[in-house]
């Protein structure tokens, strides 16, 4: 793939992991091959302060997304293995923060597979962390709707890549590239999808690598109104929409990756407050 750069509360989320058995130069040294828990509490904390803060003030302290993409870089840099910290979903009216950092671990962890620098993976990583900042605009009844949500209702979900472009407009600091993403991230490459281009064009290709996994990650997840995908039902609908809704390149390196990497997928559940299962009965809401 040709290379591109940048430019153009704590008990109710727990971490698991997913291992690499990577290639190392001590190839005679086995590599370990146990999963690892990771505390990040305070960076769950810290990204939900910051989506209290831009709800409230209007303002998006980088300096602290800055440092919550650090630490998730340093996680998955622990040791010899290249580890992915995910993030698993315990209460739904906490899915935005969950998924956003989700999306942050597995953007920075496809740009690395692609070979960017790791300035350019840690750029990816604040974008995939911001993607979503639009939601704060959005009623938390309608976020967590067990169901189909009406028109209306779908017409407020969709204007929140607008929303969340315009907040990181109003940021002094440069993030050209974040507010690309947030903008661009649900736009098929086919031209469908939201917000409806005047005239057609080509994405960013971070925002396409954004999509796979923002969609990746929301079918994993399980969700008020349906149960979480399967692996591989995941993979699949991902691959038949590769070339339609997704750029075929992006969509068959995250693929690759994470085939490559599912094996050594190990999620820690908190038993303490379980999630109960999705209302069967009703609908299931279209999107993610």
């Amino acid at each position: 793939m040709t290379k591109w750069s940048s430019d153009g509360s704590r008990s109710s989320i727990r971490f698991g992991a997913v291992g690499l058995k990577g290639e190392t130069e001590l190839a005679s040294e086995p590599l370990p091959t146990a999963t690892i828990s990771f505390s990040l509490g305070e960076e769950v904390d810290t990204l939900r302060w910051l989506q209290r803060e831009v709800q409230t003030t209007g303002a998006v302290p980088l300096t602290e997304a800055e440092a919550v993409v650090r630490s998730l870089a340093v996680a998955m840099h622990g040791g010899r293995q290249v580890m992915l910290p995910l993030l698993q979903l315990k209460e739904f009216d906490q899915y935005t923060t969950t998924h956003s950092m989700n999306v942050a671990v597995l953007s920075m962890a496809l740009a690395e597979f692609l070979g960017l620098s790791g300035t350019d993976v840690r750029t990816f990583g604040i974008a995939g962390l911001l993607h979503d900042i639009g939601k704060i605009k959005i009623p938390l009844e309608v976020l967590t709707k067990p169901g189909r949500l009406t028109d209306e209702e779908r017409a407020l979900m969709n204007q929140h890549p607008v929303a969340g472009a315009r907040m990181l407009l109003d940021v002094e600091e440069d993030l050209d590239l974040a507010v690309l993403v947030a903008y661009e991230h649900h736009i098929m490459i086919n031209g469908g999808g939201y917000p409806v281009l005047r005239y057609a064009r080509d994405c960013h290709p971070a925002s396409k690598l954004v999509h796979v996994c923002d969609v990746y990650d929301a079918l994993r997840t399980r969700r008020p109104y349906r149960e979480a995908w399967s692996f591989e039902k995941t993979l699949g609908y991902l691959q038949e929409r590769s070339g339609l809704e997704f750029d075929p390149e992006l969509c068959g390196a995250f693929v690759r990756m994470m085939k490559q990497w599912e094996g050594q997928v190990a999620v820690l559940p908190d038993e303490r407050t379980p999630v109960g299962p999705p209302p069967a009965a009703k609908p299931e809401q279209t999107g993610v």
